[in-house]
């Protein structure tokens, strides 16, 4: 499965590449680790965009949540 690789506008080309190959690597990580225990959320974010700030907390949340159930078996 290949990825398109969208740059935002105006980015050049190697950041593009750098940036998902570095969000590729922590999934790899994640998916590596094969406990169920350790999740991913990659986001592209700047601290000046607040819906993806939203987003970032959001995941956050879901995963403290998740870590308090599996903790207490309730997953």
């Amino acid at each position: 499965v290949q990825c398109i690789l969208t740059p935002e506008p105006g980015e050049d080309p190697r950041v593009t590449r750098a940036k998902y190959f570095i969000r590729d690597e922590f999934l790899r990580i994640s998916i590596e680790s094969g406990d169920d225990r350790h999740h991913c959320y990659p986001h592209f974010t700047c601290a000046v965009d607040t819906e993806n700030i939203r987003r970032v907390f959001n995941d956050c949340r879901h995963i403290i949540q998740r870590m308090l159930l599996w903790q207490h078996e309730y997953l």
